[in-house]
């Protein structure tokens, strides 16, 4: 790699760490038993039909295993789950997870770890080679949730609880959202273009 190439990498994945990430498991099973890979590259990709992406390294266990079975599960992790999440990023150890999901959700097709905020059934959708990822789109089959709703999040290098703020000046519900997912293009009058491209 050259020196410039070096420098855009380094860069990057410092760029990356600055940008904070929900934390999940992708779940699948491999040799019939339950494996978790953590991951924070993930995202709800369609809301009709019902997709989700994740972006899960070429060469991993996990990859092959999705691939060939073309079933998974995404499980979000709550701050109760730090030692899941480093767990399932623990590089070049196996990660077999019976102890972590003993019991099996009836509804689930996939592994869903005890005590997640949520777990996201999936059948395999498209799968896209990006660089050394691949990119998993699922179809979801059925969307679990937990007791709990509050999130582990992954920013810079590191494991935080999400706590609500009141110093940001804006209320806790908004009556509007600007989301792709919630609005019909043309998007509402108030968002339009006010200078339309040349």
């Amino acid at each position: 790699m050259q020196d410039s190439e070096q420098n855009i990498g380094d860069s990057f994945r410092v760029a990356m760490s600055r940008l904070a990430a929900g934390v999940v498991m992708v779940t699948c099973r491999v040799d019939g038993q339950p494996w978790g890979l953590t991951v924070s590259a993930c995202c709800s990709v369609s809301m009709d039909p019902p997709l989700i992406l994740a972006s899960l390294g070429a060469n991993t266990v996990s990859a092959a295993a999705i691939t060939q079975h073309g079933i998974f599960g995404i499980s979000v992790l709550g701050p109760q789950l730090v030692e899941v999440a480093q767990f399932g990023s623990s590089r070049g150890e196996p990660k077999f997870m019976q102890h972590l999901c003993a019991n099996e959700h009836p509804q689930s097709d996939s592994p869903a770890v005890n005590g997640a905020v949520a777990h996201i059934d999936c059948l395999l959708e498209q799968r896209i080679v990006a660089g050394d990822h691949i990119l998993f789109i699922g179809r979801v089959c059925n969307a679990l949730l937990g007791d709990s709703d509050t999130p582990l999040v992954y920013h810079g290098r590191t494991y935080h609880q999400l706590v609500p703020s009141t110093d940001l000046g804006v209320r806790p519900v908004a009556d509007e959202t600007i989301d792709s997912l919630l609005y019909d293009y043309p998007l509402p009058r108030r968002f339009a273009r006010v200078h339309p491209p040349n």
